[in-house]
């Protein structure tokens, strides 16, 4: 699954099984999920950097990985609530 899989696992420990089915099925999903690891390795990057843009670059990253945060726990609050298949 690699590194944008264990980086939403960080994010949300409790759901690591809702988070493994919904990767395994979406590309959408695990598209969400690469654009997140992607966003902290950024971070990462501007938080030790010495370019006089690095504040302005932490904020936006930071702000980036709020909204993708977000993103991911609302489609993973979508998988939770969606009745098990056959069931409808």
């Amino acid at each position: 699954m690699g590194e944008s899989v264990t980086a939403v696992r960080r994010q949300f420990p409790d759901r690591i099984r809702a988070i493994d089915e919904l990767f395994s099925l979406s590309q959408d999903f695990r598209e969400i999920c690469r654009d997140f690891a992607d966003a902290q390795s950024a971070l990462e990057r501007w938080n030790v950097s010495t370019d006089p843009k690095r504040n302005e670059r932490v904020v936006e990253y930071r702000e980036l990985i709020a909204e993708l945060a977000k993103e991911i726990e609302g489609a993973l609050d979508n998988v939770s609530v969606s009745p098990p298949p056959g069931t409808r």
